[in-house]
């Protein structure tokens, strides 16, 4: 019995060690001071112009997250969206849309590269039995997604630009 209790012990500093040193190393910052740190960044972004309507949409939700721009540009944002559209059924009218974002981040002053990366959704839509009713259904998960991905791609620039806070 003594063994048992004397490994029951071990076992349980063990874990509380454990814990302390995965609490001790992890940052926890609140989101205001996320904004904070990030705010300035974020509104010296030049966003590419938008030529078709998701890419409009893409933007505003953007330009909505980060806020009244500076008259100062020192970064500029390129991005590409690419839709995929498919049947999860044949005899079914469920519609799943999957949708990405690949973007670039470049400082205007030096010309090279901060970040890049890409972001990716899927959606369902389609439930409808009518046809015209399966296009609005259809277009508003493309809505959807394409908002989410502008809200994803906020946050990894705010990734982005606190880790090189960090530094």
């Amino acid at each position: 019995m003594s063994f048992i209790n004397r490994s029951m012990r071990k076992l349980l500093l063990f874990c509380l060690v454990a814990i302390y040193l995965f609490l001790s190393a992890c940052s926890l910052k609140p989101i205001s001071e996320v904004k904070q740190i990030t705010e300035n960044h974020l509104r010296q972004i030049d966003i590419v112009e938008s030529n078709s309507r998701n890419e409009q949409l893409f933007r505003q939700t953007l330009e909505q997250k980060i806020g009244t721009p500076y008259t100062d540009k020192r970064y500029q944002l390129s991005y590409n969206l690419t839709a995929a559209s498919q049947s999860s059924l044949s005899s079914s009218t469920l519609n799943n849309t999957k949708m990405s974002v690949s973007y670039s981040l470049e400082d205007n002053e030096t010309g090279g590269l901060l970040t890049s990366g890409s972001v990716s959704a899927t959606a369902t839509s389609g439930s409808i039995t009518s046809l015209y009713g399966q296009d609005v259904s259809s277009q508003f998960a493309s809505e959807r997604l394409v908002r989410l991905l502008a809200e994803r791609t906020y946050q990894k620039l705010q990734l982005y630009f606190l880790s090189t806070k960090n530094r």
